[in-house]
């Protein structure tokens, strides 16, 4: 399958949707309720949402208002700033989900870098979580990634190994739960492609969804809680099958 190369992926991409961001925000305010009113009703489970490179539990607050809108329980990952994560930093997220995951297990949804500690943290403990969503985070590789890379190596030093392309290679490993990877091909930051699960992988069990959503955007925009709402309800069929 053949997609449209991002758009500008880089630090004048970069730039490009930092100005964007306001309409997106305007679009979010306006639509959000409308989507609530649309979307399909939750079952009650628990989310955690892991934010991505540099953000916090904050910028996730309107994604966990919308799910908790459908009825879903949230959570942040109470880790702060996500500069990269310390082998303290991954005991407490496992910690976390722990507790999250001690009547059922949950969902782990990840927006860029926090999708990579997302699908981690399931590899490690798939008995504590149901599905995996991740959003705009680098799956089957990282090609022009470099300025990021150069970027996170100066945040995070310890993570020298998970950027070698043999630590590329594990991440990209299927994971034992439903997954969608929502992607963007106009996506400024990451290139789109590298977003998604890798071919050979995609089935009923593991799905890519794609949205014309900026990188950045993709926590505020209506296509992405779309994509989002919808992909909960389909795991959950799938976990009832099962």
């Amino acid at each position: 399958m053949k997609l449209i190369p991002s758009l500008r992926p880089g630090p004048v991409g970069l730039a490009c949707e930092i100005a964007g961001l306001p309409l997106t925000f305007a679009r979010l305010a306006i639509g959000v309720g409308e989507l609530a009113r649309q979307s399909p009703r939750g079952d009650g489970h628990t989310v955690l949402v892991l934010p991505g490179l540099t953000a916090t539990d904050h910028t996730t607050i309107p994604m966990r208002r919308f799910l908790e809108s459908l009825g879903y329980r949230t959570s942040g990952w109470n880790l702060g700033w996500n500069l990269g994560i310390s082998p303290e930093g991954e005991k407490k997220l496992e910690a976390l989900i722990e507790e999250l995951a001690a009547e059922a297990p949950i969902t782990l949804v990840g927006w860029s870098l926090g999708g990579v500690f997302a699908r981690e943290a399931a590899r490690r403990r798939p008995e504590l979580v149901r599905d995996v969503v991740t959003m705009g985070t680098p799956i089957r590789g990282r090609a022009g990634t470099e300025w990021i890379v150069r970027w996170y190596r100066l945040l995070n030093p310890s993570a020298a190994d998970d950027l070698t392309p043999e630590g590329a290679e594990r991440h990209a490993q299927p994971l034992p739960m439903p997954t969608t990877a929502i992607y963007s091909p106009k996506d400024g930051v990451l290139s789109g492609w590298d977003c998604r699960v890798r071919d050979e992988d995609e089935g009923p069990d593991a799905r890519n969804v794609r949205v014309d959503a900026a990188h950045l955007g993709m926590g505020f925009d209506l296509r992405v809680l779309k994509a989002l709402a919808e992909a909960l309800v389909e795991h959950r069929v799938h976990v009832l099958a099962a």
